[in-house]
């Protein structure tokens, strides 16, 4: 084993007065919960010096489990680093022993950069599903399909704005984001989607764009089509959707929309508030996502980088929704999963 990954004897005596923090135990379990070799791998594509690649410049490890670090305690760059250089449940997560010195925030923001540049976020997440599938945590009975307003930090753009922006670019500047209009009131940001999966709520699909498209506009990349029923509002309702539910066997969950003229019958108004209530499974990843993960606001001034940021709130989502719902169910834990 690489010797910058083992903890010292001073690193093991601090660890002896037998008291355990909540944020020691909390990345305890996260710690034996993943395989995170495949995760190190991931990372490893991008941590390469020279264009035939080469030794990595820092440990792979450090920076994944670094990047897990920021987003389950919100922390900037800066505060990552400080938070390393004095939390010693956060290097043991790390496996950053007390004799080596933390990297240069920077090093964690360049990572980070070239994970969002280069699409690995969305590996990561997709990694980490197969593995809560392996574990037998997703229910396949069915998804929820949504989407939530991300409000940008920055103000919204003239056209004027724009076009001056085309040819002076500013990297101070979020010229990704545009406008949308819901209940009566204008927001400037994005929209994160995902697709729930009903009884475990893990989130199995994501997807991010501006705000203006439609909801409906992303529907297919949030369905895995190995689900056996869709739930959505009725943002979602047409009617070719119905046909192919139909056609796939699914059985159909989206909310009944009335038209001009055509209210809602008593059948249909009962049949959605039993479908609301399934839909409603969606609102716990979503008030995760914003408040428990930082994702309240889409401070990043590209779509990139928020779409970065919004898929790993998802991906911590996940692994802590997962570790509570398999001590609900233990009966669905293969044998020998960690």
């Amino acid at each position: 084993m690489d010797k910058r990954f083992q903890l010292g004897m001073l690193d093991q005596l601090t660890g002896q007065s037998g008291q355990v923090s909540r944020s020691t135990k909390r990345l305890q379990q996260i710690d034996g919960w993943l395989d995170w070799q495949p995760l190190y791998q991931i990372g490893r594509r991008i941590d390469k010096t020279g264009p035939k690649g080469g030794q990595p410049r820092t440990p792979v490890r450090w920076m994944i489990r670094g990047l897990f670090l920021q987003y389950l305690y919100q922390l900037s760059d800066p505060q990552l680093e400080d938070q390393l250089i004095d939390r010693l449940s956060f290097r043991r997560f790390a496996g950053l022993p007390l004799d080596q010195a933390v990297p240069d925030f920077s090093t964690f923001w360049r990572f980070r950069e070239a994970l969002a540049t280069q699409g690995l976020v969305e590996e990561l997440f997709g990694e980490i599903n197969r593995q809560l599938a392996a574990k037998g945590l997703l229910l396949k009975q069915g998804t929820v399909v949504d989407a939530t307003i991300i409000d940008s930090s920055g103000r919204p753009l003239s056209e004027e704005k724009r076009a001056e922006l085309d040819e002076r670019p500013s990297s101070q500047v979020d010229t990704d984001a545009d406008s949308t209009k819901k209940g009566g009131r204008y927001y400037f940001g994005y929209k994160g989607h995902i697709g729930v999966d009903v009884g475990s709520k893990l989130i199995r699909k994501v997807a991010f764009t501006p705000a203006s498209p439609h909801d409906s506009t992303v529907l297919e990349e949030l369905v895995s089509e190995d689900e056996r029923s869709l739930f959505g509002d009725k943002a979602y309702a047409r009617e070719a959707l119905k046909q192919t539910a139909r056609q796939r066997g699914w059985y159909y969950g989206i909310l009944d929309k009335a038209k001009r003229g055509a209210p809602l019958s008593a059948a249909q108004k009962k049949r959605n508030k039993h479908h609301q209530r399934v839909r409603a499974q969606v609102e716990h990843p979503f008030a995760a996502i914003k408040d428990r993960y930082g994702m309240r606001w889409a401070r990043a001034k590209t779509k990139a980088r928020n779409q970065a940021r919004f898929v790993m709130a998802a991906i911590c989502w996940n692994i802590e929704r997962s570790i509570t719902w398999a001590k609900k169910r233990p009966d669905i834990i293969p044998a020998g999963a960690t």
